[in-house]
């Protein structure tokens, strides 16, 4: 649930044997500017960078930790700028690769929520939250980041409401409120993804019924991605990730 950790966990994957690899450091440089990217807030450029470091790291033969956190960061970069079926596919491959070597399997799950949710896909958004629901009582998410877990359910809450299941809403509601009044001074440690915030408008559009309820509506259409390609200068946390 913490995007941070994801951050360190990708530079570190990135790095470490095999450092000689052309497609290896390439793989490293891409997602290192992928990330960059993302905290500029460009996120067209973002979907780029780790669309690129993504084929070299297949190239690399990168294991499936590896390739998991990049198809991850692929599919929600691709969401906030509404290439809508790259993203699916991204968290889908992600939430796959995880749920087959032992990964936080739960984090893709709640992205892939929250992606439909955005786009009041509500059904199934609804399918994404159950699966989700059930790995965060596994691991205990009420204790590990209890306010993380409070935003959790009360999106859960906003899904179910939507698809005519009140009762089950009022009780997440009702946890979130109680979790939130023990931690009343409390910060999520959770960055939410904008997914919609710089769909391209286009001609021909179709309207709002595929778009999500608070886009901003950028173009998708920025700088060149080779003016901030990184080279020799990725993160030291990047170590290890393609071992």
């Amino acid at each position: 649930m913490k995007h941070m950790a994801i951050v360190g966990l990708a530079l570190i994957l990135l790095q470490g044997c095999g450092g000689n690899s052309i497609n290896l450091r390439a793989a490293r440089n891409y997602a290192a500017a992928g990330y960059q990217a993302m905290h500029a807030g460009d996120w067209k450029n973002a979907q780029t960078y780790f669309s690129r470091a993504i084929l070299n790291a297949q190239l690399a033969k990168a294991g499936p930790r590896a390739m998991a956190v990049l198809k991850y960061e692929y599919g929600r970069s691709s969401g906030v700028i509404c290439d809508w079926g790259e993203a699916q596919a991204g968290l889908n491959e992600a939430y796959d690769l995880d749920r087959q070597n032992a990964g936080p399997a739960y984090m893709s799950l709640y992205e892939l929520a929250r992606l439909n949710l955005d786009r009041r896909d509500y059904p199934k958004a609804k399918e994404y939250f159950e699966q989700a629901f059930a790995e965060f009582q596994k691991i205990g998410a009420d204790t590990r980041d209890p306010l993380a877990y409070a935003e959790f359910l009360e999106e859960y809450a906003v899904t179910l409401e939507n698809t005519w299941s009140g009762t089950e809403a009022f009780a997440h509601r009702e946890r979130a409120l109680e979790i939130r009044g023990t931690f009343p001074a409390g910060k999520s440690h959770t960055e939410k993804t904008p997914y919609g915030a710089q769909c391209a408008p286009a001609s021909g559009d179709a309207g709002d019924a595929d778009r999500p309820a608070k886009e901003i509506g950028f173009s998708r259409r920025r700088n060149s991605p080779e003016a901030a390609c990184i080279r020799g200068n990725s993160p030291s946390f990047l170590k290890h990730l393609f071992c």
